[in-house]
């Protein structure tokens, strides 16, 4: 039995304009009953849409992407994760209309990114505020843009090109324009601090090469760049680091010696680095600009007058040798952080001999090892600077010389300087390459030193000591199971021995210690910054000795590190990133706990109580009420009430003022913020 429906559409073939009508009236009928769904477009165009928009999320100048820290890598990847599954999700959504749609998009984006956001708080995850946001907001927009455009080729083809003319300025705008600085916050845990970690990337002025220095000055710091520049800068929040370029460039001549190497004075990992064929070579040796750089700051201020300090290399273009200097600006504080200072930069002092890169007297191989300059500086009292000067490769094995044992060279050596009139004198000998030099509380000198393949250094500097470089290492020549210029063992007996080896090497770089309280728990320690290891070494030395190292990963190579006019740790890297580390406050409240009132207190029952009862849930929780302590004094029992977070201040603060007759065998903390950091950590409990 026929339907109406299949006699309307029935095709006869005896008739044509039938079969035509017929097909138009089928058409109109479907017509019909789909209108208002909306269409999805071709296969081939989604997948070029949305390739498109990942590429367009990597390369967009505002997220900066390409600058995330190594720990933000899997983060980023989740969020673009998400964007695809979030594309991938439009395709099961079946015909409906326009509103429909997006709404279902909306809802299902948001839902994804939500899952990967809580997994994010969950794991305690190192993320991008920022790029979350953006790429969250980009997919709001991305995903169901292309279900929205129409079905015509030519506004598909309009879409399509804008989207990708926006990926190809993205990428355009990655070499051209200058990138926005970047902020990020990170949990770092040791042994006594969690660790909050601020980086600032992309806050300085991008830097010929790799390198550079900090100092503190005045209420303020200084970093000095690889080429030479100045920049001031302080915080007027901890999300944002404020910025000033200087106008005293260091007068290191990097263009002079690039010329003389035939290129351009560049980092070699640089985006505009030449090539190998570029470089001109001197002989059948290369000479490498990017090592010619600035390497220690040191700022000495005396009243409103303040010196800046900074040691670099200098080339001689006329006799095609260099020397190590250390170039002096001096004049009024206030003056140099406006800019206004009138002075000129002075050498104070410059090494000898001039150290040729052609002839029978240079470096055979790479005549140039710029990065075994030493550099560093520290003051020893108001008149001498003392400065670590490295041997520049000229060991005995790819040189005629091993400067390091010569006296008449400045090379291999540490030299006390007078400020006054740049009068110096060897204070110590037989060193590779010391990158750095602390002056500890009770005045004894620490320096860190690159070994060769192995034997890293750590040593305590004696005036008038020798340290054994090239005749003394336990590092091993390259490509070689031992040092050959290495004397037996009877034969060191007059060289100073380190207190401290490492094997591998760690490619150590500057120290520090811990003098302004923040890190009450360090004091004491040596913090070890290192280039190859990435790491923050924290050593605990006692009478004399390292007892142990803790690690602290940061993640990239440390060029500097200083302390802090508040006591936080800031770190120089060779990516130019900014990093602050201080103490977690809740953090702080647990190490003073452990300090303090660990012997007599658990935080939460583990063995038994001890002296004292545990603290667990110890705010809100009733006075002298836990039922498994039966040595509750009968004042404390008498006290009554629950455990405020007022009365803990109040009862820590002077434990027999609030309860007379407290058998708690605690004078009372005297510090406001002592005391304030022991309660936000019991509070946790």
């Amino acid at each position: 039995m026929e339907t109406e429906e299949f006699r309307r559409t029935r095709i006869v073939p005896s008739s044509r304009k039938g079969v035509v009508r017929r097909f138009k009236l089928l058409d109109q009928t479907g017509a019909r009953a789909n209108s208002g769904q909306h269409q999805r477009p071709s296969w081939g165009y989604l997948f070029l849409w949305y390739a498109t928009s990942v590429a367009l999320l990597f390369l967009f100048p505002i997220l900066s992407s390409w600058r995330l820290p190594a720990a933000q890598s899997l983060p980023f990847g989740c969020l673009i994760a998400s964007f695809v599954l979030s594309a991938a999700y439009t395709l099961l959504i079946p015909p409906s209309s326009p509103g429909v749609r997006l709404g279902r998009t909306i809802v299902a984006t948001t839902a994804i990114f939500g899952v990967v956001f809580l997994g994010f708080v969950l794991t305690k995850t190192d993320y991008s505020r920022a790029i979350t946001l953006g790429i969250f907001m980009s997919a709001l927009v991305l995903v169901p843009a292309p279900y929205f455009i129409g079905s015509g080729a030519l506004h598909q083809a309009l879409a399509l090109g804008g989207l990708l003319a926006a990926a190809a300025a993205g990428s355009f705008a990655l070499r051209v324009a200058p990138e926005a600085a970047l902020h990020t916050n990170t949990l770092i845990k040791t042994e006594f601090y969690s660790l909050d970690v601020h980086t600032y990337s992309n806050a300085f002025p991008k830097s010929a090469v790799r390198g550079g220095a900090l100092a503190r000055i005045g209420d303020r710091y200084l970093v000095v760049s690889g080429d030479g520049h100045l920049h001031v800068f302080s915080w007027e929040a901890v999300d944002h680091v404020t910025v000033s370029t200087l106008p005293y460039r260091v007068p290191i001549n990097g263009e002079e010696f690039s010329a003389a190497a035939g290129r351009p004075w560049a980092d070699r990992f640089h985006a505009n680095a030449p090539q190998e064929g570029q470089r001109r070579q001197a002989g059948h040796e290369i000479l490498n600009a990017e090592w010619f750089r600035t390497y220690g700051l040191l700022v000495q201020e005396v009243g409103a007058v303040a010196r800046i300090f900074v040691s670099h290399p200098y080339w001689h273009a006329t006799e095609e040798c260099w020397t190590e200097r250390v170039s002096v600006l001096e004049s009024d504080r206030a003056a140099i952080l406006r800019g206004e200072a009138s002075s000129e930069w002075k050498t104070l002092y410059e090494t000898t001999p001039c150290l040729p890169v052609r002839g029978e007297h240079r470096r055979r191989g790479i005549p140039f090892v710029g990065y075994f300059g030493g550099g560093r500086m520290v003051l020893l009292g108001a008149d001498t600077l003392l400065l670590t000067v490295g041997d520049f490769g000229f060991d005995g094995l790819a040189s005629v010389h091993a400067y390091a044992q010569d006296p008449s060279a400045s090379y291999g050596k540490t030299i006390a300087i007078n400020i006054s009139d740049g009068y110096a004198t060897i204070f110590t000998a037989g060193h590779r390459n010391p990158q750095g030099l602390y002056v500890d509380p009770f005045g004894t000198i620490w320096s860190t030193e690159h070994g060769p393949q192995g034997g890293d250094e750590l040593n305590r500097l004696v005036r008038g000591a020798n340290y054994g470089w090239p005749y003394a290492t336990y590092g091993t020549d390259y490509g070689s199971f031992s040092w050959p210029l290495n004397k037996p063992e009877a034969e060191q007996k007059g060289y100073e021995a380190p207190v401290f080896a490492w094997v591998p090497s760690i490619a150590v770089s500057n120290l520090v210690g811990a003098e302004r309280g923040a890190f009450s728990q360090w004091q004491g320690d040596l913090l070890i910054a290192t280039l190859k290891a990435a790491t923050l070494f924290r050593a605990r030395v006692r009478d004399g000795q390292v007892k142990y190292l803790e690690a602290i990963p940061i993640g990239s190579a440390i060029r500097d590190i200083i302390e802090g006019h508040d006591g936080s740790l800031l770190l120089w890297t060779d990516d130019q990133l900014l990093i602050s580390l201080r103490p977690r406050e809740s953090s702080t409240g647990e190490a003073l706990f452990a300090e303090e009132c660990s012997s007599c207190h658990q935080s939460k029952l583990i063995s038994g109580n001890r002296i004292g009862p545990d603290l667990l849930g110890i705010v809100g929780r009733r006075v002298a009420s836990v039922e498994s302590y039966p040595d509750y004094s009968s004042s404390l029992r008498g006290v009554g009430g629950t455990w405020t977070e007022e009365r803990l201040a109040e009862f820590l603060k002077a434990p027999g003022n609030f309860c007379p007759g407290t058998t708690m065998d605690f004078a009372g903390e005297a510090s406001t913020t002592k005391l304030q950091a022991i309660l936000a950590y019991l509070r946790t409990l």
